[in-house]
């Protein structure tokens, strides 16, 4: 564990029960939007627009989250998503209640605005950790995600059915979520913003899109996140077309979620001992060798290994992408580089999201697997260049640097 003062440790602890909130509210709509949608809709083709209004409005807020947490920091930026995720919630309960599917899309749009800021909880750990843990700690945040896999699902569930209106319990329930992430969020310390930025203004895009380091972390992020969304999209619908049954396919999303986030420490202690290159190597070999499996056996066991492992694969490419990430801009200074990253990777995500009922129907289980192998060996042979760049890079400066040193004396 991080050793650090006790402040910090209260404000960790707070940051994964804030990440538990967050990923709590999105297994909630995960599970019930589509099925609340279907129900209200009066014509089926708009049935996923709620769920479709989610991704598309974080991603969009995504970008501006980045830029306004540059300016105003951290707090403010997750106080506003909370309270969007709160009236939210209550506009979907009201539209529930009275039947009203434009109400609802109304409501799951602000939900929609809540994930802009999800993101930001593992940058405020590393933000307000000692400089030799900031990996570690954003990692620790992670482990949010492992509360939220064990009760999201069942609390959406039983939620669905405490009220007489199917589904009303499930909407108050994403209102009470959000309230709980606002005490959260109003009660951390502001981070960057005002206290840093107010004397060194945040990095600006434009300034790092050449840096082979935040180059890796895009790439990392954004590729990790579109194999990992393609599969978890795909896997139920390959596990109801082979006919394995319900019990196998909540088996399957049970260990992707397990193996998206416990990990995490593991992640952080990899990418200690072997530095970034080696930790994203074998994290895009897990993710393959998850794949293979999926290309060798439709069965139920080989379907559930190989959405584990594409989720134990994509937590190790998360950590060490975010941590390079950190590598490239100064602490308290990349807010909009953190935005623009998390709005880049929820973009192509979601686009891996949306394609995954058409690929499967046209491609099967094993073109699915195949064609992720295929992303991931792409993801290898980019990250392979960006890294001999990377070195060639620190080796001029560092020839540089020792010119200089010459020179002048």
């Amino acid at each position: 564990m991080i050793k650090s003062p006790p402040r910090f440790r209260i404000l960790l602890t707070q940051l994964i029960a804030a990440q538990a909130c967050y990923y709590m509210i999105v297994s909630i709509d995960l599970t019930l939007t589509g099925l609340v949608g279907m129900s209200l809709a009066s014509v089926p083709a708009l049935m996923t627009l709620p769920l479709s209004l989610i991704v598309v409005i974080g991603t969009y807020c995504s970008f501006i989250a980045g830029h306004a947490a540059a300016r105003f920091g951290y707090r403010p930026v997750m106080v506003a998503g909370a309270l969007t995720v709160v009236v939210g919630g209550t506009v979907s309960a009201i539209a529930v209640a009275s039947h009203s599917f434009s109400l609802f899309c109304v409501g799951t749009a602000l939900t929609g605005g809540y994930r802009a800021v999800g993101g930001f909880l593992r940058f405020v750990a590393s933000e307000y950790a000692p400089p030799t843990k900031r990996e570690r700690a954003l990692a620790l945040v992670m482990y949010g995600g492992i509360i939220a896999a064990a009760l999201g699902p069942f609390a959406a569930v039983v939620a669905a059915k405490a009220a007489e209106q199917p589904y009303l319990g499930s909407c108050i329930l994403i209102a009470i979520l959000g309230i709980v992430a606002l005490v959260l969020a109003a009660t951390m310390p502001p981070a960057t913003g005002r206290d840093r930025e107010a004397h060194n203004s945040a990095i600006r895009i434009r300034e790092r899109i050449g840096n082979p380091t935040f180059q890796q972390a895009v790439l990392v992020l954004a590729g990790s996140g579109l194999v990992m969304t393609l599969v978890m999209a795909s896997g139920p619908l390959a596990n109801d077309h082979a006919g394995h049954g319900s019990a196998v396919g909540a088996a399957m999303i049970q260990w992707h979620l397990v193996g998206m986030f416990a990990p995490s420490a593991l992640s952080a202690l990899l990418l200690k001992k072997y530095g970034a290159y080696k930790t994203n190597v074998f994290g895009v070999s897990v993710i393959a060798s998850g794949c293979a499996i999926g290309l060798i056996s439709a069965s139920g066991w080989g379907m559930t290994a190989t959405m584990m492992l594409v989720g134990v694969g994509w937590n190790v490419l998360f950590v060490t992408g975010s941590a390079l990430l950190l590598q490239s801009y100064p602490q308290g200074r990349g807010a909009k580089l953190q935005g623009f990253t998390d709005g880049a990777t929820a973009a192509i995500s979601a686009g891996g999201s949306f394609a995954a009922a058409w690929l499967s129907q046209h491609l099967g289980w094993n073109g699915i697997n195949l064609l992720a192998l295929a992303v991931v060996a792409g993801v290898l042979t980019i990250l392979v260049w960006l890294s001999i760049r990377a070195r060639r890079a620190n080796a001029l400066r560092a020839a540089q640097s020792s010119s200089l040193v010459v020179s002048e004396s």
